[in-house]
């Protein structure tokens, strides 16, 4: 290109490090080239934005010939250096000097990569599904003659080198030896970028494209992490074909620059009239009512579940204790149902509400797929890491339908994640830790259909409890038969379908899903709510008044300490929904309210009307087992007096004589029998299994 070969451009180039200033007035780009020899870099990364603010010539330069501009530009950076700090650039080999774009204007999503585009530079964004190993990239080789002993240098270009057939010393033709030590090497990595589930058509496939990596961007991200590139897209043979190489050809990135995004809600662009509108919204006296009614506003009901959703999708506050310890500020929530009670609808709403979400589903979901597989790259041999959908969700939320059909085995995998917020690997020599911090929001059917409520959670969905006390919050969706409830859901679904609009309320209406999206961006991004002395003081006057009734060691134990975390993470979540920056005494009490009315759904024991955790661990209660163990002992006893087959109702009449009712004695020995524990050998005779 005529306009290249002209020394304009690159002049133009050295002004605009030396001269551009941002909005603030400093030199931008002047100041961390002074900083570059003090920091041991070999790049400095250069908005493309500014760039064609501060002259135009350089928009029409990177679209024509986008090859020329890089190597123009990461000239002009040599020159620029070998003035200002000539020391420094005698140290280092000029080809490993780079100037780093990031923000190029043309964007094109991975399944919009056409033919048309190679050769040119790209701007893509997605998620780093996996990663090679750093290795040495060849980019000067130095021969050696094994007859004369001449040293030949020759340059490499793509990435393949060959000795030279002559010596030119010698001018013989023999083999050469590289001297690796006189070579010139930079680091080269491989990664492949997925495009990320916002941008993915529904029932399509996910693309990937690779992207190369060299010198000092290596390794700078890890699977998992959104990324945005700026690279010039190329082509390689496709080798797949024995016997010649096929006539299509595989494209990649050579990446120039690299930007990761860390946050959930970065990428999310939010101008400054959403702005104005979230802090409008967030002084409203209405804000959690109105945001509250603004999840899944299609279901009918459960109010309290929608509330919880809400709490989870604002999330508390993650927290790195001095001794190393992370605490999580991600909540996970349970929700365990009658068929049609609207699980999964709630689940896809609030996977397409979330900026950074995934939706799967129990069957179809496996360990490594949740965590993370470790795949054989057929190219170059080398065991690679693939993240699973569980890191993919990083700083997001991951929705798992059809949560009691997964394997029991693939489900175990997720413990890890669940409270650590970490996934580890230890297969095939590779040994690595993966960041999960990932809310969790599941949902389950019993296991025989319906919602059993004489029997526990444990009963209903067999869960592990391992599994069953890492969640925050557990809801019980039960379809009851109530005929001014139905009439009310028959009336809201029927609107729905005559009017194709959601019936609201006109003193909450919910709030458009993209506005709320950016509401939630803006409050995970810039507000961080602290525990205050008063509601720390409403969370433990709660723990130690509802643990105070299980004082005496036979009284169920009502709470543990996970669900006191489970609070202060509640807490800070209401608090950041409406920007606050203190966690008040009414956000504490909100959480407690919503905490207790989970354990009652779930671990309320029905004989005693108290909340008893032991609902959660195990097929009894605590007054169930203590009920059984009388019953037992009046069993064994009557066994020492010689009879194994005892009158049931002789029973009954010696167990309400040690204080136990006659009715609770009647429910717990139908129970025993249920279990197995006892049997009935004949009519109105009761006998122990195991004598």
């Amino acid at each position: 290109m005529s306009g290249l070969s002209d020394e304009g451009p690159q002049e133009r180039f050295e002004e605009f490090l030396r001269t551009y200033k941002d909005e603030d007035g400093r030199l931008a780009y002047w100041s961390r080239l002074q900083q570059m020899s003090i920091n041991d870099e070999s790049s400095i990364v250069v908005n493309f934005q500014d760039l064609a603010s501060f002259d135009s010539v350089f928009i029409t330069l990177a679209t024509e010939d986008p090859a020329q501009f890089l190597k123009m530009i990461n000239g002009a950076l040599v020159s620029v250096l070998k003035i200002e700090d000539p020391d420094y650039v005698s140290t280092l080999d000029t080809n490993m000097l780079k100037v780093r774009i990031i923000d190029y204007p043309e964007h094109i999503p991975l399944r919009a990569i056409r033919s048309k585009h190679i050769g040119r530079l790209l701007h893509i964004s997605g998620i780093m599904m996996r990663a090679s190993i750093v290795k040495p990239l060849l980019i000067e080789a130095m021969f050696r003659c094994r007859i004369c002993g001449g040293d030949i240098p020759q340059t490499q270009e793509d990435g393949r080198y060959t000795e030279p057939a002559l010596c030119p010393v010698c001018g013989k033709k023999t083999a050469m030896r590289l001297i690796p030590e006189l070579s010139h090497f930079i680091d080269w990595q491989k990664v492949r970028i997925q495009e990320s589930p916002e941008e993915l058509p529904p029932g399509q496939m996910p693309r990937s494209v690779d992207v190369i990596l060299e010198g000092d961007i290596v390794d700078i991200s890890r699977p998992g992490d959104f990324v945005k590139v700026t690279g010039l897209l190329e082509t390689t043979p496709d080798f797949s074909r024995r016997g010649g190489r096929l006539a299509t050809f595989n494209v990649f990135i050579d990446a120039s620059g690299v930007e990761i995004t860390e946050k959930e809600y970065e990428q999310l662009e939010i101008s400054e009239e959403d702005e104005k509108k979230i802090r409008e919204l967030a002084e409203d006296q209405y804000v959690y009512e109105r945001v509250c009614a603004s999840i899944a506003p299609s279901i009918h009901g459960h109010e309290q579940i929608k509330e919880s959703i809400a709490l989870l999708l604002f999330g508390g506050v993650e927290k790195q204790l001095p001794d190393g310890t992370r605490l999580r500020g991600k909540s996970n929530i349970l929700m365990i149902g009658d068929p049609g009670t609207g699980k999964s609808q709630i689940l896809k709403f609030v996977s397409n509400l979330a900026a950074r979400a995934l939706y799967t589903s129990g069957k179809g979901t496996t360990a490594a797929g949740l965590t993370a597989a470790v795949i054989h790259d057929t190219e170059t041999g080398a065991m690679t890491l693939e993240a699973g959908a569980l890191v993919l969700a990083d700083q997001g939320i991951a929705c798992i339908d059809e949560f009691d059909k997964m394997d029991p085995n693939d489900r175990n995998a997720i413990h890890e994640a669940m409270e650590q917020h970490t996934v580890s690997i230890a297969k095939a020599g590779i040994i690595a830790t993966l960041n999960a911090r990932t809310s969790i929001l599941a949902a389950a059917n019993p296991t025989l259909g319906r919602y059993e409520p004489s029997n526990s959670v444990q009963q209903n969905i067999q869960l592990p409890f391992t599994i069953l006390s890492r969640f925050d919050l557990m809801w019980i969706m039960v379809d009851t038969v109530e005929a001014t409830k139905d009439r009310e859901l028959a009336q809201f679904i029927l609107g729905m379908h005559q009017r194709k609009k959601i019936p609201t309320g006109s003193a909450t209406p919910p709030l458009p899903p993209e506005f709320l999206k950016k509401y939630i961006g803006y409050a995970n991004r810039y507000v961080i709510p602290q525990l205050t002395s008063e509601a720390a003081e409403v969370i433990e006057n709660f723990y130690v008044d509802l643990r105070k009734t299980a004082e005496g060691g036979a009284a169920p134990v009502p709470i543990t300490a996970r669900q006191l975390e489970s609070l202060v993470r509640l807490a800070e979540s209401r608090a950041r929904m409406a920007l606050r920056s203190k966690v008040s005494k009414e956000d504490a009490q909100n959480a407690v309210r919503l905490m207790e009315a989970s354990l009652r759904m779930v671990a309320l024991d029905s004989i005693t009307g108290k909340i008893d955790i032991d609902r959660l661990v195990s097929k009894m209660s605590a007054a169930q087992r203590s009920s059984s163990d009388i019953i037992l002992k009046v069993m064994r006893d009557l066994e020492s007096e010689g009879t194994s087959t005892v009158d049931e109702e002789a029973l009954l009449q010696r167990v309400q004589s040690m204080g136990l009712p006659r009715d609770r004695a009647e429910e717990v020995i139908k129970k025993l029998v249920t279990e197995g524990i006892l049997f009935h050998p004949r009519e109105g005779k009761v006998r122990r299994a195991q004598s």
